[in-house]
């Protein structure tokens, strides 16, 4: 950072998102308790005994919960470590993939930003207010976008108001 930057804001996914994610993951989760019943009958009928088809079901049962939890675990890191921080010379963008590899790029000056637009979509995004933003700049990199944003509107004004200031402090900066 340099000598005069300061944090604005951290922007991360709306809470919806990582809500989602769990929903799905105990979804999942729930598929062996009915499946198992369903097929421990079968295998007891074709003659296992029951202590085995219960050890058995057991066994795949725990594996199983520790596949969902490791899922639901990269989920949450995914949610939890992938932001925007927002300073007032610039955006970095840290996009987080999987456990072990995230991305860090401080992408967009905020001298060099061009446009900013939001947009709320479909049911769910309107009533909780979430959506994308979208910031142009003229630099390489002419669209940058970052999705399911809580309340992009607020983040979209601050970004601007961000800009307004650092090119009231530092006309040169812009080009």
């Amino acid at each position: 950072m340099r000598e005069d930057e300061y944090l604005v804001t951290i922007v991360r996914h709306h809470w919806w998102v990582l809500f989602r994610s769990v929903v799905g993951v105990f979804l999942i989760f729930l598929a062996p308790f009915i499946l198992v019943p369903i097929a421990g009958f079968y295998f007891t009928e074709a003659g296992l005994a029951t202590a085995e088809v219960g050890a058995i079901s057991g066994l795949l049962g725990s594996l199983w919960a520790l596949i969902c939890w490791q899922i639901l675990f990269a989920k949450w890191t995914d949610y939890y470590y992938d932001v925007w921080i927002i300073t007032n010379w610039r955006i970095i963008d840290i996009d987080q993939q999987g456990l072990f590899k995230r991305n860090t790029a401080s992408i967009l000056d905020l001298g060099h930003i061009q446009d900013v637009s939001t947009e709320l979509t479909g049911v769910i995004g309107n009533v909780l207010n979430f959506g994308y933003i979208e910031v142009q700049t003229a630099g390489s990199k002419n669209e940058f976008f970052f999705d399911d944003v809580g309340n992009p509107t607020k983040i979209e004004r601050m970004i601007r108001e961000t800009q307004a200031a650092l090119l009231k402090a530092h006309p040169h900066e812009k080009k």
